[in-house]
C-alpha cells in the first residue's frame, strides 16, 4: 500500500508460484561415498588451464588407476554419462572418452540416419595412365 498521502495508485504484489518441495525424490548419491577417490585430492581428476601432452597422459592415467578397482565404477561412469559432466575423469573416463562414447550411443540408437565415412582416398595407379 502506497503511504498516506500518496498520489500512486496501489499496486498488487507481484506473486510467485511455491518453490516446488523434491524431499520425496530419493536421489542416490550414497555410490560417491564409497567410490575409490573419495579423500583423494581432485586435483588428479581435473586438469588445470593449460595442462597438455605427457602431463596430461600422465596424471589421467593415476586417476584412471585409482577408478581401475572401484566398488561403483559403474554408478560413476552412468552419472557422468547422463548429467554429461565435461571435464575431468569420471567412471575411469576423460571427458573426450565420454564425448564418444555419447556421440557412438546416439549413432547406435539411431541407425538409419547413420551415415558412412567417405572412403579412403587412393593415389591413382600410374601403370593404368
Amino acid at each position: 500500500m502506497p503511504p498516506v498521502g500518496s498520489s500512486q495508485p496501489s499496486t498488487p504484489k507481484a506473486t510467485y508460484p511455491a518453490v516446488p518441495d523434491h524431499s520425496d525424490h530419493h536421489i542416490d548419491r550414497d555410490w560417491q561415498h564409497r567410490a575409490s577417490c573419495r579423500g583423494t585430492d581432485t586435483e588428479r581428476f581435473f586438469s588445470p588451464d593449460g595442462e597438455r601432452g605427457s602431463v596430461r597422459a600422465q596424471r589421467e592415467h593415476a586417476a584412471k588407476q585409482i577408478c581401475q578397482d572401484c566398488p561403483v565404477l559403474a554408478e560413476c561412469r552412468t552419472h557422468a554419462l547422463t548429467a554429461t559432466e565435461a571435464y575431468g575423469i569420471w567412471g575411469g573416463m576423460s571427458a573426450n572418452e565420454r564425448a564418444r562414447q555419447t556421440r557412438r550411443t546416439r549413432l547406435a540408437s539411431r541407425p538409419g540416419e547413420y551415415v558412412a565415412p567417405p572412403a579412403p582416398r587412393t593415389a591413382p595407379d600410374p601403370s593404368t595412365s
